[in-house]
């Protein structure tokens, strides 16, 4: 059981997701996907860094979860 459950650790993908920072209703759109939650923590401060200062007008939120996780919620109503 343990090895089953590293096994299924290691191949999860780690999903950076955005959205509008500005919004009344936030609209979680996927940006990029990775192997490892470190890169996607990575690139999202990076983004928190160097794209949201240049772009005060226009910033965004990022977040970075589990390819099984969904930031939209149920996929009912979709």
């Amino acid at each position: 059981m343990l090895t089953w459950a590293a096994t299924a650790s290691a191949e999860c993908a780690w999903v950076l997701w955005q959205s509008p920072l500005k919004s009344s209703m936030p609209r979680w759109e996927i940006l990029e996907a990775y192997q490892v939650k470190a890169e996607c923590d990575k690139r999202a401060e990076s983004i928190d860094r160097d794209f949201n200062p240049r772009h005060p007008k226009a910033p965004i939120e990022t977040l970075c979860l589990p390819d099984t996780v969904d930031p939209r919620g149920p996929k009912a109503g979709r």
